[in-house]
């Protein structure tokens, strides 16, 4: 947001209540980064701080910090993510923590009950972002279908920052936990290039792009599937791909595709949602853009329909 309203022309403060930019998305290295390029943009940053105070009669017109600092401002975009409201379910009776209590099946702990999405807790994990929301959904649909097997594990945590000329990604585990764990790393400081693999018992559990993030959809894959890298461990940051460039208007700002290349696909054969999404990579990151992928290929088949019945 800060990154689009700078695009914008309006002069940002961020104020950061902890010592570093996404300290659970991102390692030391990673948030530095990122803090030079919101520097680089024009925005003030102030760590270890926060909001005390609003000043102004009908409209905020200054803040002041814990520290004391004071800011003049036209207005405020508070941060400060979701917390489920576990209340109605408390009233039912159903077993709570932080969220609803689910198992494998995203069941409650009245079976007949089943929990997904941001209210869901998995484990002692609470998910929330779209694509395990889909991902949950999905589990209680094939179960309902009859697939007595369809079972929940778990999904893998990602985040894609989104801003103009910058790419920056994280999937999985950021920061090896022991020495068991390996790191594979590759940086270049002076052009905020930086990738990092984290490797463990030869399957990649988590990685950081930044300054480009081709790989992100074959890292997220490996780190899903839990493959095995073998002499794949060699390649994984050598890969030198180049993603075709965007066509037409930006549909997925997650993995860079534009509707013509989501045209393209389809025409070619791509005319399964799921498909034409790991295709294309649209999608498959934060999850937003699906519905739009979604109308253009009902839009297409629509409008090849048509086509044969006024042939026909």
């Amino acid at each position: 947001m800060a990154a689009s309203l700078r695009e914008m022309g309006v002069h940002i403060t961020v104020v950061q209540r902890v010592s570093r930019f996404l300290n659970r998305q991102l390692d030391v290295l990673g948030s530095q980064l990122l803090h030079e390029e919101m520097v680089d943009q024009g925005c003030d940053v102030y760590y270890n701080d926060e909001v005390q105070l609003y000043y102004g009669r009908n409209k905020v017109n200054k803040v002041e910090l814990k520290s004391g600092r004071q800011i003049k401002c036209d207005a405020v975009i508070v941060a400060i993510g979701t917390t489920p409201n576990i209340e109605l379910a408390k009233a039912a009776g159903l077993q709570c923590q932080r969220g609803v209590v689910v198992n494998a099946r995203l069941q409650t702990s009245d079976p007949s009950i089943y929990a997904i999405g941001e209210i869901a807790e998995y484990e002692g994990v609470l998910y929330g972002i779209s694509a395990a929301a889909e991902q949950q959904g999905a589990v209680v649909a094939r179960y309902h279908y009859g697939d007595i097997g369809s079972n929940y594990s778990g999904s893998v945590f990602m985040n894609i920052i989104k801003i103009q000329g910058f790419d920056l990604c994280s999937i999985g585990m950021v920061d090896c936990p022991n020495a068991e764990y390996e790191e594979i790393v590759f940086i270049d400081k002076a052009k905020r290039y930086y990738k990092k693999c984290i490797i463990h018992q030869d399957r990649l559990v988590g990685a950081i792009l930044i300054g480009d993030k081709n790989e992100f959809l074959e890292f997220k894959d490996l780190i899903t599937n839990k493959t095995e890298l073998s002499e794949k461990r060699l390649q994984l940051l050598r890969s030198g791909s180049t993603k075709e460039p965007v066509i037409g208007k930006l549909i997925c700002s997650c993995s860079q595709v534009g509707e013509g290349n989501l045209n393209k696909l389809i025409q070619s054969g791509c005319t399964e949602l799921k498909t034409l999404c790991d295709t294309s990579g649209a999608g498959t990151g934060c999850g937003s853009c699906r519905p739009q992928v979604s109308a253009l290929l009902t839009d297409f088949l629509a409008s090849t329909t048509e086509t044969e019945v006024a042939h026909g």
